[in-house]
């Protein structure tokens, strides 16, 4: 009877772990899509002291300093028209997708093959100065693949 209850009550609070870890992955995506709507030009963006050349940098730097799991992907796209794409306009919508790794119960799975699953979030908001050439790409994006779904 005690280990049921052990593994309900631990797979609770890992429901919980899983659920932090989605809270930190919107914050940062909410964090990394603000950065993206106003870099406008410039070439880099302060993280912790340190200057990002790249919105991946930025957002892996970002993570580590807010206590996020650290991004495995990270995408941006101009979601203006139906299919996102990597040329960018003021006042477009901006997305930008940051997803991560949970790992399940891992006292457990990691004696064995790790339980894991992706997590991720996303976030939208308007270009406020794009590139000095409308419909161009931006430096600082440089690195980030382009999300795939609007």
């Amino acid at each position: 009877m005690i280990p049921i209850v052990l593994l309900f009550l631990f797979g609770i609070i890992d429901f919980g772990l899983a659920l932090n870890a989605q809270n930190s992955d919107t914050n940062v995506a909410n964090l990394a899509v603000r950065v993206a709507s106003v870099i406008g030009t410039s070439a880099s963006e302060p993280c912790n002291g340190t200057a990002e050349t790249t919105l991946s940098a930025w957002v892996t730097c970002e993570a580590a300093a807010t206590g996020a799991p650290a991004p495995t992907s990270i995408c941006v796209a101009d979601t203006s028209g139906t299919t996102p794409t990597s040329t960018y306009t003021t006042g477009d919508p901006i997305e930008v997708e940051v997803q991560s790794n949970f790992s399940w119960l891992k006292l457990v799975t990691s004696k064995v093959a790790g339980l894991s699953s992706t997590i991720g979030a996303s976030a939208t908001m308007r270009l406020e100065q794009g590139p000095a050439t409308s419909g161009s790409t931006i430096p600082f994006f440089t690195g980030t693949t382009t999300c795939t779904s609007a």
